[in-house]
């Protein structure tokens, strides 16, 4: 992992930017996407599969996926910082949204006994669970963020993708029972 990040910092931004971009043909005419854009696409997607090939046999692919993403940091166009950022943003938004129901669904949703998730006892714990620990602690760290207070805030709130998944492990284990796990 080391050595991916020296590559990340010292090597990538230099190779890309000084090298394999230039080298791709501009296209004729006024295109949406240029072609220095897809190009970098193809690598990041490219770069994706094989950081997380190699890191999979390691143990995760979750780490080739983070260090992929490290990797491109250190790019951007001249008077356009983020510009990674923006072409990944632009190519997958529409099909990560579609996967990302698709994932709820199939994983968290479908997990769930619907007979204890319909639940009076269900409803109420998971109420004052969301409430309570998941909104307003939150919300009350908000006022020490300083001008944009609110939105990070509420901002932090969204995030229990995690929280769902360490659930849902903890129920395959047997470490919590099917009601704990629907108020979750």
């Amino acid at each position: 992992m080391g050595i991916a990040m020296v590559l990340a910092v010292k090597f990538w931004p230099k190779a890309i930017n000084e090298w394999i971009l230039p080298r791709i043909p501009k296209k004729s005419g006024d295109a949406k996407v240029s072609a220095e854009d897809e190009g970098l696409f193809l690598i990041m997607i490219l770069m994706l599969i094989a950081y997380g090939t190699i890191t999979h046999f390691l143990g995760t692919h979750l780490w080739g996926c983070f260090i992929a993403g490290m990797s491109f940091a250190c790019i951007d166009k001249p008077g356009h910082k983020g510009h990674t950022h923006h072409v990944w943003v632009r190519q997958t938004k529409r099909i990560t949204s579609w996967m990302i129901r698709i994932f709820f669904a199939s994983t968290v949703a479908f997990s769930i006994p619907i007979d204890k998730l319909l639940s009076v006892d269900a409803f109420l714990k998971g109420s004052l669970m969301g409430i309570g620990p998941c909104i307003l602690t939150k919300v009350f760290c908000a006022p020490f963020m300083g001008s944009a207070k609110f939105v990070i805030g509420w901002a932090m709130v969204g995030r229990a993708e995690f929280a769902y998944l360490i659930a849902q492990m903890a129920a395959a284990a047997n470490m919590i029972d099917e009601a704990t796990f629907s108020i979750c």
